[in-house]
């Protein structure tokens, strides 16, 4: 039953809305009809007759106008949450892959805007067409009613407007708004990696490198944007010119008529009206229609994931990789799509430590993705002699603590408990003690069921990255990874903290990128782009 419902949804929205439209062009011409009948000063019932159609298309329009927006809202709404648990479904199932796969910052683009965008299409320009295509039918057809000679102009009109302006427009506009949108994504991409840093680059001397890739994406944005809405002043223009065309046609028939007594004064006023009032589907349509392919390449991008293939496990690799295994990089380099960063070789027996530095955009962090599965690489990551690509379950065996590890909106122990689901509230205890955040439940009379994050207390940068770091403490992973863990900490509480992390961890491999600090780890890698 619900299927049924949800299939004549957006025909009847359709429907529902060529009726406002074909009420508000009732009302004009009824209007037009009860003015003009007047002047004649006909009996009162003719009048009334008038009045009753006037009133009718007034509450109609109105009614018909209420009920098409609730039913496609609502039609859309329920498309929009199918389409989200779809796509949780999805990204659940292979979330380290997709993410390889499809880029993380057109992933998290494609899960905020995308997926809404491409929604938007279904409510925007596929209903709105329809409406306008049954609204500028009907007005045709009272055009052929009151004159069968308006035909020769409303026909090319309703063609024009419904067919050879939208196809001019997806084949000019469309390809535009697809590029701004792409753009548009690696612009904001641009501005995170910006964000997070440009303090560094502006002390190291290198910040006009960084502003000058981030305006020229500007630059293309801005480019892009003025051929589009040139195209878009050309398109609008060839519209506003049919509609002119429409209405200088019909008012000059309607003064021939006139002049030469061919037709009753009100079918004279009804015409001249006609052209005003028929159009009004296509003006309200139109801006969308221009900039539809931001809304088609979301609906790419959104099916993109859904229609991704899934992950062939591959169990039986697994039996080949110790509990702690050995750590080999041999010439890897990690991409995000294009390769920058220089070739990375180092071994690590199964307890080693080895930190790595270099200036900021090396590939720090991005070779940190990569060993974590999350980004594609090229040359060799193994464990005991196994490609990282190869293993299943590789967060079994490696987990990072990321720059933006996120802090969720639920209780301390919760956000604890996404490393080792079976941690007991004393080990979480004990690893909130090394990086001294046991006054973070101390002080709270909830203890770790305090709920934290966006909407929960508030917590601090320095809090939130100790937590994060912590969680990844409590992992039963044999091999860590810390992108920059005691960045921005006091000089005392980040020595202390590196001390007790790597006493606590002496039995795991530990790979530290840093810009600072961990001198006791002996050995050193300096990244290079």
């Amino acid at each position: 039953m619900k299927k049924f419902v949800a299939a004549i949804a957006m025909p009847s929205a359709a429907v529902l809305g060529a009726s406002a439209f074909i009420g508000g062009t009732g009302l004009m011409i009824s209007s037009g009809w009860l003015i003009t009948m007047a002047s004649a000063h006909p009996p009162v019932l003719t009048l009334t007759v008038a009045i009753v159609m006037v009133r009718f298309f007034g509450i109609s329009r109105s009614v018909a106008r209420y009920f098409e927006r609730v039913i496609s809202h609502e039609a859309v709404f329920a498309s929009l949450t199918k389409l989200r648990v779809n796509l949780f479904e999805k990204i659940t199932q292979q979330p380290i892959s997709l993410a390889r796969d499809l880029n993380s910052g057109a992933m998290v683009k494609g899960l905020v805007d995308d997926v809404e965008r491409a929604q938007e299409y279904k409510l925007r320009i596929t209903l709105p067409y329809a409406s306008a295509l049954i609204a500028l039918s009907a007005g045709v057809l009272l055009g052929w009613w009151i004159n069968v000679r308006s035909l020769i102009i409303t026909i090319p009109a309703a063609a024009i407007l419904l067919g050879v302006i939208p196809f001019i427009s997806r084949t000019l506009c469309e390809s535009n708004a697809r590029t701004i949108e792409v753009k548009e994504s690696l612009y904001s991409s641009q501005i995170s990696e910006l964000t997070f840093g440009y303090a560094e680059a502006r002390v190291y001397g290198y910040e006009d490198e960084l502003l000058m890739q981030t305006h020229k994406i500007e630059q293309e944005i801005l480019t892009e944007e003025k051929r589009l809405n040139a195209r878009v002043k050309n398109l609008q223009l060839a519209a506003t010119m049919t509609v002119a065309a429409v209405l200088y046609f019909l008012a000059n028939l309607a003064y021939h008529l006139k002049i030469d007594k061919n037709a009753p004064d009100v079918s004279v006023t009804m015409l001249i009206f006609l052209p005003l009032v028929i159009f009004e589907a296509i003006t309200l349509w139109y801006p969308n229609l221009f900039t539809a392919g931001k809304m088609l390449r979301a609906q790419a991008s959104i099916n993109s994931i859904l229609h991704s293939p899934d992950v062939e496990s591959k169990p039986a690799t697994n039996t080949f990789i110790s509990s702690s295994p050995r750590l080999t990089l041999q010439s890897a380099r990690v991409s995000w799509g294009s390769e920058f960063m220089s070739p990375v070789t180092f071994d690590l027996e199964p307890g080693e430590k080895i930190r790595i530095k270099g200036r900021s955009g090396s590939g720090k962090s991005t070779l940190a993705m990569g060993l974590v599965g999350a980004l594609n690489y090229s040359g060799s990551m193994t464990l005991d002699g196994v490609e990282l690509t190869e293993i299943d379950g590789l967060e079994h065996y490696i987990v990072a603590d990321l720059q933006r590890s996120h802090i969720f909106n639920t209780s301390i122990r919760e956000n604890m408990r996404i490393a080792n689901q079976n941690a007991t509230d004393a080990e979480i205890y004990m690893v909130l003690k090394l990086v001294e955040l046991d006054s973070l439940v101390a002080e709270n009379a909830e203890g770790l069921n305090t709920v934290i994050g966006e909407f929960g207390r508030h917590i601090s940068g320095g809090e939130a990255k100790r937590l994060s770091l912590a969680r990844i403490l409590l992992s039963k992973a044999p091999i860590l990874i810390l992108d920059e863990p005691t960045e921005h900490l006091e000089l005392e509480l980040a020595l202390r903290i590196e001390k007790r992390i790597l006493d606590f961890t002496s039995s795991k491999t530990v790979v530290v990128i840093t810009h600072s600090g961990w001198h006791e780890i002996g050995r050193t890698l300096e990244l290079s782009r």
